[in-house]
C-alpha cells in the first residue's frame, strides 16, 4: 500500500498541473476585464490601466501563467482583486461552511441511500420497491434550486420553524452558538442531501440485484446460511463497491450542487464565493476555487481506491 500510494501521488501531480494550466487559460480567455470591474465603468482610462499594471494583467498570457505557477509552487495562490487580501485567506474563511454543509449532507445521504436501495432490492418488484423507486425518480427530477425555494417558502415563511438564509443569527460580541448554526444548517443540508440521495439509492438497488445473481450467493445459500446473512454479508457488501466509486468521483457535481444551494440560502461557503468571484471578475479567487475543487476530486479518487481494500479483500494494490 505505501508503494501504491507513492505511485498514485506521483501520477496525480501532473494531472493537477494540467488542471491548473487549463483553469488559468479558461478564466483568462473568458469575457470581462477585472480592472474595469474593480474601477467601475465610469473610471478614467488612466486609472484602469494603472490597476491593470499593478496586478500584472497587462503582461502576455504566457508570462502571467509562468508567474502564477511560480507563486503556486511557493504556496502563494495570489491576491484577491475584490477582497484585497491573499486568496488563501479568502478560501480558508469559506472552507469550513462548505465542508460542514457537504460533509454532513453526505453522512446522511449515503447511509440512507444504501438502506433505501437495499430495501428496494430485497423486496424487488413489490409495492415497497415501486414506491422507493418512484420517489427517488421524482426527487432526482426536481431542480435543486427549486427544491430550496420550496423549503424556504414552507418551513421558513409559512411555518416559521427555521431561518431562511445565512449561517448564524446576529451575535455581536458573543461566541457562535452551535444550536443556532444547526438551525441555519437544517434547510440547506436537507436540500443537498435530498439532491444526492436518489443517486446512491438507485446504484445500491441495481448493484444488490446484480450481486444477488453471483455464484457465491448461490453457494452461500447451498451451504445453509440464513437468507438475511446471505443478503447482508455477501450481496450488500459486494454492492457497496459501485456506491463507493460514485461517492468518491461525484465530488465535482456535489460542489456544483452546493453552489446552487449556497446561493439560494445565502450560505457563506465556497460556492457562494465562486459565484461572487465570477460577477466581480476576481480571477485569482476563481482559479483558487477551481484548484481546490480539482484537488478534492483527485483526492476523492485516491480515497476510493483505499476504501476498496477494506470492502473487498480480493483487491490488492502493487
Amino acid at each position: 500500500m505505501p508503494r501504491y500510494l507513492f505511485r498514485r501521488i506521483a501520477q496525480i501531480l501532473p494531472v493537477i498541473l494540467a488542471l491548473v494550466m487549463f483553469n488559468f487559460v479558461l478564466v483568462h480567455v473568458a469575457p470581462g476585464d477585472p480592472a474595469t470591474a474593480l474601477a467601475g465603468d465610469s473610471a478614467p482610462l488612466e486609472y484602469i490601466e494603472e490597476l491593470r499594471a499593478s496586478y500584472g494583467l497587462n503582461e502576455p498570457l504566457h508570462v502571467q501563467l509562468g508567474i502564477y505557477l511560480q507563486k503556486l509552487v511557493q504556496g502563494n495562490l495570489g491576491y484577491s482583486f475584490a477582497y484585497r487580501k491573499p486568496v488563501l485567506d479568502v478560501l480558508l474563511s469559506r472552507l469550513f461552511p462548505t465542508l460542514l454543509l457537504v460533509g454532513v449532507s453526505q453522512l446522511i445521504a449515503i447511509p440512507l441511500g444504501i438502506v433505501l436501495g437495499a430495501l428496494a432490492a430485497r423486496h424487488r418488484n413489490s409495492w415497497l420497491d415501486t414506491s422507493i423507486s418512484a420517489s427517488m425518480l421524482a426527487l432526482y427530477s426536481i431542480p435543486v434550486f427549486w427544491l430550496g425555494l420550496v423549503f424556504i417558502l414552507f418551513f421558513a415563511v409559512q411555518l416559521q420553524w427555521l431561518p431562511s438564509s445565512g449561517m448564524m443569527g446576529f451575535s455581536y460580541g458573543r461566541p457562535p452558538d452551535p444550536f443556532d448554526i444547526a438551525r441555519h444548517l437544517a434547510l440547506p443540508l436537507s436540500v443537498l442531501a435530498l439532491h444526492t440521495l436518489p443517486i446512491y439509492a438507485r446504484i445500491t438497488r441495481e448493484s444488490v440485484i446484480e450481486a444477488a445473481q453471483d455464484d457465491s450467493i448461490t453457494t452461500a445459500r447451498a451451504i445453509g446460511y440464513p437468507e438475511a446473512v446471505v443478503f447482508r454479508r455477501f450481496a450488500l457488501r459486494n454492492a457497496l463497491l459501485p456506491v463507493t466509486t460514485v461517492a468518491g468521483l461525484s465530488l465535482s457535481s456535489l460542489f456544483a450542487g452546493a453552489l446552487l444551494v449556497e446561493t439560494v440560502f445565502a450560505w457563506p461557503g465556497m460556492g457562494r464565493l465562486m459565484y461572487d468571484a465570477v460577477s466581480q471578475r476576481d480571477f485569482p479567487v476563481l482559479m483558487g476555487g477551481f484548484l481546490f475543487t480539482s484537488v478534492m476530486v483527485v483526492v476523492g479518487s485516491l480515497i476510493t481506491d483505499i476504501v476498496y481494500v477494506y470492502l473487498d479483500p480480493r483487491v490488492v494494490y502493487k
